[in-house]
């Protein structure tokens, strides 16, 4: 006879248990989903504006039916609406209070639920219990429904195309619109609730650089709430507020004002110019003549092609959710670039796209082609005239030539150089042309990696900083520049000490990442610094140097500890993902550190990190069997498939990416006129962890160009004046590092770490201190170490109990955060090529369905 545990013991084991129970199938009232519209028609052929909302068609009166067949009132509060499980549309809950009586029907219209359900695909309406108990479901093939002929389902499961549709009705009702529906509320898991602080050396990028040594940080609901040194501030409430200790110094999130975010699963491109008459550095004269080249296509435009197209690998969503994480784990918070018309899977999580909505707003345009000399540009003018507009992003001036130069002309002779004004690139402008955009307050990217890579030279930002041009600092893109603005920051140093004489204080450095940024995106009221009232866009980085600002130049992949957008903490090491989000989150498979890429309430939100890594791994293989599986029967598939696939999915990250280094060190035009090969030796020749620096003696520490260090006083917090100086003409190289394989004091995780890759025994994470500040209970001991104590007290009563009886597998364990990959298999998406994409391939886009039926 087995054992019994006794009475106490499952008490006690039912307190602990945070697993809620789900109702059995057999629970499950009898709710049926009893109709459903695919196909609703347009005002153009006669459609019905089911939900009286002004709109016609499947992008408002889509619906779907439910309907209470039992003989008793059920209470559908809070069930769960859903098209494919796990994927497509975001599930959707039923409102609070929601009771259907018997025989009574309820519609959700998609204007009302936001879930789309897929004509091309074919789709599926899924109900669920509050507990996740399957109820009902209703799924249809692709290219399928009929016009204003909704499904209903039969006694013998299968699916009638009936007459006309009778939202709210039995199927044999006469309906007149307008009909009432239910609202389903979308989950908003992917924006920040509630509070915490963090603590850590805090640098503001405030107008006086201040910078907090013992700072702390509280965040309520997406926004810093107030800053502080030392104490809190006696007006503060903090009590069962928790605080997470750092140990690091915490910037605002890094700002990239220059990419092309699509093409970026494609590792850097070796190219070499291919022309006739390359410029004295060995480069090519312009933009116009690289893209001739005859790799590109190979390289850089069909990669992106064949991920993203419909017709293809259809991986849009992966890839750009692939691709922003290459953003958040350098502690970039925002980025330009982004496709036009993003989808909500991608655009609504991660890092903020900055031409998207953002901050209540929308006033970005951005020009990727050619400057024409009859542009008009009215919108421009009129947002300018208005001050609504935000900003302009400009491709201008990218070449060496005067062609290159001359379209500045064409900016000024068209009344377009005006303040909101944001030049992306100008490597062929002079003191001339930056003086008239210092007069304006017009504001540069400048993207020196890949300007070196494809021209030998690149912006004279000298002249633009003695003209008062607000300068930013940005990658371009990853076939010819770095993977985010955390490793542009070094080549720009690179070229700074071995070019320009170190005319940059690595104050101003750190700016052109951070508060230029924002002010050129007139966003400086919401991020670039760290103050009250600020979005908490953070990137954490471990402490390696008592200067603040080098710090962060000198940091590579591994001294992420954090990365934080809208409060919401989406990349770091384990310890405080697990104490900011507990279970959610996965290993990222480098560096020990964790990551989070789904969200419940956008389209397509629990697909995983690992399974987006193993799907584009294999899919940018390129393999010809694998492609010709996947979407063989398209045209032309031997000349489209021909020579692709160099280099495979490139890295996420860049400290241990060979390829990366030896294109750099490779390249003709890129070693010109500075040795690249620098960029390896000074920055990332170090270990993968350092010896955290002790910044309780903070006048140790001086700014580059400057004399001396001020402030440093008794609250810990210094202030770097303004940093013009330029005295200090040092390398501020990274020859100083030490590679500590054993002392890691501040918490950060090495690959040699037997917790690096995911959360095993003694790696739990619950703790993101490293002071002795957890809550105790009356005795003085932790309230943690009592818990872990009763638990290991269960499972030793209940083990000794069962293995009396039973033989017991101890060699099967169940490892922490072993997720499932879910692999869904996505709607087709139509590619949209606009005035923001750097090449010009054109997927076809499926037709949409016909008018009305014959």
């Amino acid at each position: 006879m087995k054992a019994r545990l006794p009475a106490a013991l499952l008490v006690l084991l039912m307190m602990l248990s945070t697993v809620p129970l789900v109702a059995g199938q057999d629970d499950v009232p009898d709710v049926r989903i009893s109709e459903v519209l695919v196909s609703a028609s347009s005002e153009d052929y006669d459609g019905v504006d089911w939900n009286g909302d002004g709109y016609f068609g499947s992008s408002s009166d889509q619906f779907i039916e439910i309907w209470n067949a039992g003989s008793t009132p059920v209470d559908v509060s809070d069930w769960w609406l859903d098209d494919e499980e796990g994927g497509g549309s975001p599930p959707c809950r039923l409102p609070w209070d929601t009771v259907l009586e018997p025989n009574a029907r309820v519609v959700i219209f998609r204007a009302d639920s936001g879930i789309e359900l897929d004509y091309y695909g074919g789709d599926s309406a899924v109900l669920r219990t509050a507990e996740g108990a399957h109820v009902d479901s209703m799924s249809w093939p692709d290219k399928d429904s009929w016009w204003d002929r909704p499904y209903i389902p039969l006694a013998n499961g299968t699916l009638w195309k009936d007459d006309a549709p009778t939202p709210g009705s039995h199927e044999n009702a006469t309906v007149t619109a307008p009909i009432a529906g239910l609202r389903c509320y979308t989950a908003l898991d992917h924006l920040h609730s509630g509070a915490y602080v963090l603590t850590g050396r805090v640098v503001t990028m405030d107008d006086a650089g201040t910078v907090h040594n013992d700072g702390s940080i509280l965040v309520e609901d997406g926004v810093i709430v107030e800053v502080w040194n030392g104490d809190a501030p006696s007006d503060l409430t903090l009590e069962g507020v928790p605080v997470h200790h750092t140990d690091a110094t915490i910037y605002p999130g890094l700002l990239d004002l220059h990419n092309h975010l699509h093409y970026n699963t494609a590792p850097v491109w070796p190219v070499e110019n291919h022309m006739s008459s390359p410029n004295e550095w060995g480069g090519y004269q312009n933009r116009y003549q690289w893209k001739n080249h005859p790799d590109y296509s190979e390289f850089v435009t069909k990669p992106k092609m064949l991920l993203h197209g419909g017709p293809y690998f259809n991986l849009e969503f992966a890839a750009m959710k692939y691709v922003e994480a290459k953003v958040i784990v350098g502690g970039t918070t925002a980025s330009q670039g982004a496709p036009s018309n993003p989808d909500d899977a991608y655009a609504s999580v991660l890092a903020r796209n900055i031409e998207d909505w953002n901050f209540g707003r929308d006033e970005i345009h951005t020009k990727v082609t050619e400057l024409e000399s009859d542009y008009i540009g009215n919108h421009i003018k009129t947002g300018n005239a208005s001050q609504e507009l935000d900003a302009w992003f400009l491709h201008l001036g990218e070449g060496v030539d005067e062609s290159s130069r001359a379209e500045f002309d064409i900016l000024v002779a068209n009344d377009l150089l005006v303040g909101e004004l944001v030049l992306i690139h100008g490597t062929a402008l002079t003191a001339t042309e930056f003086q008239k955009m210092g007069q304006v307050g017009a504001s540069l990217v400048w993207s020196p990696l890949s300007n070196l890579l494809l021209y030998g030279d690149t912006t004279d930002v000298a002249a633009a900083k003695a003209a008062g041009v607000n300068i930013a600092l940005a990658p371009d893109w990853s076939p010819s520049g770095s993977k985010s603005p955390l490793h542009e920051l070094k080549i720009a140093d690179l070229w700074d000490d071995e070019m320009l004489g170190d005319i940059f204080t690595d104050e101003e450095m750190v700016r052109m990442v951070t508060s230029n940024a924002a002010e050129a995106t007139n966003w400086e009221e919401n991020v670039g610094r760290i103050a009250p009232g600020m979005a908490a866009d953070l990137a954490v980085i471990d402490t390696n140097d008592l200067d603040p600002y080098r710090n962060l130049i000198d940091a590579v992949d591994p001294d992420v500890r954090l990365t934080v957008i809208g409060g919401m903490a989406l990349y770091g090491d384990a310890d405080l993902m697990q104490a900011m989000r507990g279970d959610d989150h996965e290993a990222a498979g480098m560096f020990g550190k964790r990551i989070d890429v789904t969200a419940s309430g956008v389209e397509d939100g629990l697909r995983s990190w690992s399974s987006i890594v193993e799907n584009l791994t294999e899919a940018a293989a390129f393999d010809p069997a694998v492609m010709e599986a996947t979407f063989g029967e398209v045209d032309g598939f031997d000349s489209l498939t021909a020579n692709v696939g160099h280099g495979g999915l490139d890295p996420w990250w860049t400290y241990e990416d060979p390829q990366y280094f030896q294109t750099l060190n490779g390249s003709t035009s890129g070693n010109a006129q500075v040795d690249l090969s620098l960029v390896y030796d000074r920055y990332y020749d170090r270990g993968a962890s350092m010896v955290a620096v002790d910044l309780g003696n903070t006048s140790t520490w001086q700014a580059k160009g400057t004399s001396a260090s001020t402030g440093g006083g008794n609250d810990g917090t210094t202030d770097n004046g303004d940093n013009t100086g330029t005295g200090d003409t040092s390398d501020g190289g990274n020859d100083g590092t030490t590679d500590n394989a054993d002392g890691n004091n501040d918490d950060t995780i090495t690959p040699t770490d037997p917790c690096a890759d995911g959360l095993g025994l003694g790696c739990d994470g619950t703790d993101s201190s490293s002071d002795d500040e957890t809550a105790s209970g009356g005795d003085g001991a932790p309230m943690g170490l009592i818990g872990l104590g009763v638990l290991v007290v269960v499972a030793a009563g209940v083990f000794v109990m069962r293995r009396r009886d039973e033989d017991i597998d101890l060699t099967a364990q169940d490892a922490l955060f072993d997720e499932e990959d879910l692999i869904e298999e996505e709607t087709t998406v139509t590619e949209e090529q606009d005035d923001e994409e750097k090449d010009v391939v054109d997927i076809p886009a499926p037709p949409p369905p016909g008018g009305p039926p014959a």
